[in-house]
């Protein structure tokens, strides 16, 4: 079995994504060493990313109350129909 060293480098799922995007960025950051220029627009990205985030958490939580209140709904229109329907 090769130690990790004949193996050569491991790349992780992150950098293959970003080969896929851009081979020629991950050369130049991975090969040549170089860092990207355009550091606050990637770190606004970033930002933009975490809101995204945030926002689409907080559209399933309200997704799910949305559903346990037309149950709730449901159940109250059952009961009254059912109490009418005794009359």
């Amino acid at each position: 079995m090769a130690d990790a060293e004949e193996r050569g480098p491991t790349l992780s799922a992150s950098e293959v994504g970003r080969y896929i995007y851009c081979a020629r960025a991950w050369w130049l950051q991975r090969v040549q060493g170089l860092a990207p220029e355009n550091q606050q627009a990637l770190h606004r990205g970033t930002q933009r990313h975490e809101a995204h985030g945030r926002a689409l958490a907080a559209a399933r939580r309200q997704m799910v109350w949305a559903r346990w209140m037309m149950l709730l709904a449901l159940i109250l229109v059952m009961a009254l129909l059912y109490m009418s329907l005794r009359r």
